[in-house]
């Protein structure tokens, strides 16, 4: 019997109208009748917030994201779209982003009193907070980025009331909003009759998370709105 190569239908398409988590489009797609072969199109509608759209299980060239809502990294460090599949995506109107960076941690300072320098103090920096991201839970919400945490202040003390110095911890910086690298921290500082005996600089904020990783694997047929890095 000669071959006969596999009735091609016409295309399949599906809709994801609510906020998720990872949703599976293969099964969303074989849900809807898809049998493997047939040019695949998946619409997220306008207000609908997809976390972490991870393209699995589906061969090379047929699937069309058309996004009219949000894709975006969870503060997990998730990317918004990981891929590495041949994928096409229509992001007018859309918005795609990968998590705020972290802020950076604050400066650290060591000093000793002026008049009696066995008495020493520290002052830690604070933690840099989280960046902006959509949740891990199941239901899916946009977490704020996190402010920095303050740095501890220490006195030297010394035989005599008043004599020695303080050691002040800088703050560490804020968590970036969506797409955007995260604050650097505060640097340390000391006040009083106090000599240094080491500073350690605030740190900068990490950059922005991906907000797709596997770029070379996309077509994109309109980019719309996309913050933050890509891979």
């Amino acid at each position: 019997m000669a071959y006969r190569p596999p009735l091609i239908k016409g295309p399949v398409y599906i809709t994801i109208a609510a906020n998720v988590r990872s949703p599976d489009i293969r099964a969303l797609a074989i849900s809807a009748g898809w049998v493997g072969y047939e040019p695949l199109y998946c619409t997220i509608n306008a207000g609908v917030d997809v976390a972490a759209l991870s393209i699995a299980n589906i061969p090379s060239g047929l699937l069309t994201i058309v996004n009219r809502g949000r894709i975006g990294g969870m503060v997990d460090g998730s990317p918004g779209i990981y891929t590495r599949t041949n994928i096409s995506i229509d992001n007018a109107g859309g918005t795609i982003f990968g998590t705020g960076g972290r802020g950076g941690n604050g400066g650290t300072i060591w000093i000793q009193n002026s008049f009696s320098p066995t008495y020493t103090a520290r002052g830690i920096g604070g933690d840099g907070g989280s960046g902006q991201g959509f949740s891990t839970s199941s239901a899916v919400t946009l977490v704020s980025a996190g402010p920095g945490n303050g740095g501890n202040s220490e006195s030297t003390g010394g035989p005599s009331t008043g004599s020695g110095g303080t050691a002040y911890g800088g703050s560490g910086g804020a968590g970036g909003s969506i797409g955007m690298p995260g604050e650097s921290g505060s640097p340390a500082s000391a006040s009083g009759n106090y000599t240094l005996i080491e500073r350690y600089p605030a740190d900068p904020g990490s950059p922005a998370r991906n907000y797709v990783d596997g770029n070379a694997y996309i077509n994109w047929l309109a980019t719309g709105t996309r913050l933050g890095n890509a891979i």
